[in-house]
């Protein structure tokens, strides 16, 4: 619905207006179009005035886009967690920075979808730092 548009083009004043005048409300699609478009506002806006929540889908494609200050804050607030494509997306989109932050704080781990898009730091990296695939 609109709601669901607004949050994940970043429209935070869009997003309030139709939370405070229509009664359409959302789903989890808004808070995983927020994440994945690096709309940390909105997700925290969302978080703080909305049940809908989010799914897995928020923190893999924050992860994918290299959006760390969302991945960062949706493992700090929210339960949902994430999948291995999260890992493996970063990597394969050359997001070093979140590749090292997931193996740091998260359990899921990875494969090698690295390797299939040429990106041989994070291949380098996997390779160095965990042991499945590569």
């Amino acid at each position: 619905g609109a709601m669901d548009f607004a949050a994940g083009n970043g429209h935070l004043c869009v997003v309030e207006w139709l939370h405070a005048n229509r009664s359409e409300g959302c789903t989890t699609e808004a808070m995983d179009r927020a994440a994945r478009n690096g709309h940390l506002p909105v997700v925290e806006w969302l978080h703080a005035n909305r049940t809908e929540g989010c799914s897995i889908n928020a923190m893999d494609s924050a992860a994918k886009n290299g959006h760390l200050f969302v991945v960062e804050w949706l493992h700090g607030n929210r339960n949902e967690g994430c999948t291995t494509e999260a890992i493996d997306l970063a990597a394969t989109n050359g997001h070093l920075s979140v590749v090292e932050w997931l193996h740091a704080n998260r359990t899921e781990g990875c494969m090698d979808w690295a390797a299939q898009n040429g990106h041989l730091s994070g291949v380098e990296w996997l390779h160095a730092n965990r042991n499945e695939g590569c």
